[in-house]
């Protein structure tokens, strides 16, 4: 799973960041040799603050806050300004990155990228560059491009010192590595992230939780069920209901069925742990409906398939079993349903 960390949580510091750069405009002897620069730059801050209202979030009446509804409005405004100006092959780079941006935030992807990637070999290391690498990274995740994600989070880490503290973004690389195979990084991954979590003092806890739902995952698929059992009972503890990998704004899966393996690992944890028979039948049916949606949405060269097959079989067994505890118990027509209704959810 991907946290938009940045992008979602901080994109106000991100913005502060290329305005700062804004705030040099062209000196007198650049403007000399290039007449237009000075009207680019106006353009540039003119976006800039175009992207900083439509990111500002706002108050409903009864208090919550809510994403800006002229967000798209403003965002199509600022992506006309710079495609009437020709920002794709601009000259200034930060044309080229502020359309990149307006690109991702329209969810227009492939657009965003085919501007994003020349535009940052031409200028890797410029002082805007940070957040269009970040920009990079998460629209090449969105369509399943994980080795392009991972030259964004590179791009990032490299041109932004303060991203090294970042939990996120480490979290979202070892993500990344577990989607190309790469389980040995992205178990080494997920470790780092979770032993500087535990050592800071002020870390979000949804950091922790999200990175130790990535171990048991990177676990299991590395043939640690011992490892895996373990973390997967941790993060079933610390987010019994799911709501950190539920549907989040600021958490995707890509594809999205991959949310099920999550799912089927701490739901097996429930179940197991499951005392009551009735409970621990209605847990296993649960987790034996989660695997049969992900090995039914699964694409057919999912390299995770095999391995999905046999957590079904597994939990089809435990299921019988469960069965048979719970026929031993002769409860009455109407137990399993009463005790169905005490909760919204069995496991």
């Amino acid at each position: 799973m991907r946290r938009l960390a940045l992008i979602a949580v901080a994109l106000s510091a991100l913005v502060a960041t290329r305005a700062a750069v804004a705030d040099t405009p062209p000196t007198l002897w650049e403007k000399a040799a290039d007449p237009a620069s000075g009207e680019r730059y106006r353009l540039h801050v003119k976006v800039q603050e175009i992207l900083w209202q439509a990111m500002q979030a706002v108050t409903d009446p009864v208090g919550h806050r809510r994403p800006n509804p002229m967000k798209n409005l403003l965002l199509e405004s600022a992506r006309a300004n710079l495609e009437i100006a020709g920002a794709a092959t601009s000259p200034d780079v930060r044309l080229r990155f502020d359309l990149g941006d307006v690109y991702y935030h329209l969810d227009r992807y492939k657009e965003a990228l085919a501007v994003l990637q020349p535009a940052l070999a031409l200028a890797p290391r410029h002082s805007a560059a940070s957040s269009a690498w970040l920009d990079l990274a998460y629209a090449a995740a969105k369509l399943d491009r994980s080795s392009l994600e991972l030259d964004g989070y590179d791009g990032f880490l490299a041109t932004d010192i303060r991203a090294h503290g970042d939990l996120s973004i480490l979290g979202n690389r070892a993500e990344a590595e577990m989607r190309l195979g790469h389980l040995d990084a992205a178990v080494a991954g997920y470790r780092d992230v979770i032993a500087q979590a535990e050592h800071t003092f002020s870390v979000r806890p949804d950091i922790l939780i999200l990175a130790r739902w990535g171990l048991a995952v990177a676990l299991d698929r590395s043939h640690d069920p011992a490892g895996a059992d373990h973390e997967a009972f941790l993060a079933a503890q610390q987010d019994p209901q799911e709501e950190y990998i539920g549907d989040k704004e600021d958490v995707f899966f890509v594809p999205e069925y991959e949310r099920l393996w999550y799912y089927g690992l701490g739901r097996t944890q429930h179940a197991r742990h499951a005392t009551d028979p009735a409970r621990a039948l209605l847990c296993w049916n649960l987790v034996v409906d989660t695997w049969g949606h992900y090995v039914a949405q699964a694409a057919r060269d999912d390299r995770w398939l095999g391995l999905a097959h046999a957590h079904l079989a597994a939990a089809e067994a435990e299921q019988r079993a469960a069965a048979a505890r719970f026929a031993r118990e002769k409860p009455g027509p109407d137990v399993l349903p009463a005790r169905l209704r005490r909760r919204e959810r069995p496991c």
